[in-house]
Parts: C-alpha cells; structure tokens; sequence
C-alpha cells in the first residue's frame, strides 16, 4: 500500500534582504535591475526586512499535522514553495527519501489560478517525474470549505468594532489583481472570489451581491457587490503588477477615491483572497493603502487574515483526512 505524505505548497518569499534579488530572480525569470531590487528591498525593510510567508506556513504545517494525528492519520506535512526555500522540489524528494510515494497537496494560494496554481502544478510534476514517479491529488481549495467564509465574516465584524462610528462605512473584499489576457470566461478565480466575498456579506447581515452595482461611484465599471442597505460592500483588487495591460478591476486605489467622492466615512478592506499575511497585505494595505485612505479623509481598518486560525486549519484537516 502506497505510504501518503502531505505537501503544502505557496509562492515563497525572501527570507532576507540579501534573497531579494535572487528571489526576484525565480519569479521574473530573468536578473532584475539594481534598481528594481532596491525599490522592493525599501518594501520589505518597511515590513521587518522579510517575508513572513515561511514562518506562517511553518505553523500552519506544524497544527495540519497535529490536527491528521488526532484524527489517526500519522502522515508528515512538509512545506514546498515555488520560488524560494525550500523549493517544491526538495520538500518532494525528503518525502520520497522517507518512502512516501504518494501526496496530497494543499495550496496556500485560496483561489484557483493561472499564476499561483498553474505554477504549483508544473513544479510539482516536474519534481514527480525526476524522482522517479509520485502519485499527486489535490486538496480541495481552502477558500472551498464553509470555515474559510465563516472566518472572514468574523474578521470583518471585528475590523467594523475597531470604527468609532461605523456608520458610514463601506465593506471592500479584496484579492489579488491578475492580468485579464489570463483568465477564462467564467474564470474560477473571479467567480470563487465574488462566491466568498458573497457569504461573508450574506453572513454579516448584508444583501447579496451581483455585478454592475453602483453606477453612481463607479462610473463605466462593472463591479460585484451590493449598495443596499443596511451597508454597501463590493469587491476589488489590489497589488496589481507592472505588466502592461488590463488588470482585474476595479483597483482597491480607485475605489478608496470613489468612496471619498460619495462622502463614505470610512473604508474596511477583508482581504479574502489571501490566507496568509504577506507583502500584499502587510505593505500594499497596511501603509499603501491606508496612507491614501487617511489622505482622503477616510477611517480605514484591515481585517486579519486566517493564517493558522484553529478552525481553518481544523477544516483542511478534514478535507485532507478523506485523501489519506
């Protein structure tokens, strides 16, 4: 009977400044400039000089782990990622070496995509294939299990507590931003992303969203979302990359000036497209972000991100126990 190891895998970070560039290096494929190398350094120096990506799923490996134990499963978690250490590759072959030739592996990234999953998979294929063979299922999606919503409802319940005066307040669901030559119609990122962001209003008390909402602030924008009471809420994007063309819209900046625009009094952003706290939210919303809120005159207030959240964890437990 084939022995089952568990891989947990993620897009990586640089665990230094001095594994910026190199980091860079992976994910663009090529040397970046001196200068481009510097302007992310300044980022990573604004948010403790690192990535805190490794540690997060570390701890997240760490509690999965003990979660399949007390459920009777005795199976390793180990941690791959894409573009930094340690690589997909090597996690895979310690895995191999200790005569596991079977992996469930579970995603870090919460929605499907081209950019994180496609990546995932061809990394894991090619390590499979030069190890000789490994049998490879997925986990379902994190952002598939109902404690994924359930743990952003309560998040953003508890952002809007932080307001003095809540009234006033706009709900913005965000996700990474991804270039619209790479999705599909009918994408699953876009369509997984309008789903959660969807319960979790449903679950706060909100109406239920639909797109094109909102003519008035977002004029000549299709955006998902509601502006019924008894609070408006939609969906955007964030952290979109330098790569000419259209991006996923509209862009968190745009919309933090339209509720400025409409007198809105304050901006509470649930960032549900990432599980773990990184660049995307520790720098593009944390300072970016609320810096041109409170530029506007807004209140702003980030919801946390699950990261090792006991509930969450618990349910990718149970979701991977029916592989083992």
């Amino acid at each position: 009977m084939a022995k089952t190891g568990v891989l947990l895998t993620g897009f990586g970070g640089p665990d230094s400044l001095d594994a910026v560039g190199p980091f860079m290096c992976n994910l663009m494929g090529r040397e970046p400039s001196d200068e481009l190398v510097e302007r992310v350094c300044r980022r990573y120096r604004a948010i403790g000089d690192s990535s805190p990506l490794l540690e997060i799923a570390g701890d997240i490996a760490r509690k999965l782990q003990e979660k399949l134990s007390e459920g009777g499963h005795d199976t390793p978690v180990a941690v791959g990622m894409r573009y930094w250490h340690p690589y997909i590759g090597d996690a895979l072959a310690r895995l191999k070496e200790d005569g596991y030739d079977r992996v469930v592996a579970v995603s870090l990234s919460p929605f499907e995509s081209y950019v994180a999953h496609g990546a995932y998979r061809k990394a894991i294929d090619e390590a499979a294939e030069a190890l000789g063979g490994l049998e490879v299922v997925e986990a379902p999606l994190v952002s598939e299990l109902p404690a994924y919503s359930s743990f952003y409802a309560c998040s953003a319940a508890s952002a809007l507590m932080e307001l003095e005066r809540s009234e006033g307040a706009i709900l913005v669901f965000t996700a990474h931003s991804l270039p619209t030559d790479e999705l599909v119609a009918n994408d699953p990122y876009v369509t997984g992303i309008e789903r959660v962001a969807n319960d979790v209003a449903t679950q706060l008390g909100l109406s239920a969203g639909e797109p094109g909402v909102s003519e008035k602030m977002f004029p000549g924008v299709s955006v998902f979302g509601s502006a019924e009471p008894p609070r408006a809420w939609y969906v955007a994007y964030q952290s979109k990359g330098n790569r000419p063309g259209a991006w996923l819209g509209p862009d968190l900046d745009d919309v933090i000036h339209a509720a400025a625009a409409n007198e809105a009094s304050a901006l509470v952003v649930i960032p549900i497209g990432f599980l773990t706290d990184h660049m995307e939210t520790l720098y593009d919303l944390d300072i970016v972000a609320s810096d041109l809120a409170f530029a506007a005159d807004l209140d702003f207030v980030r919801a946390p991100v699950a990261s090792d959240d006991e509930s969450v964890v618990s349910a990718m437990a149970e979701s991977v126990a029916k592989l083992l």
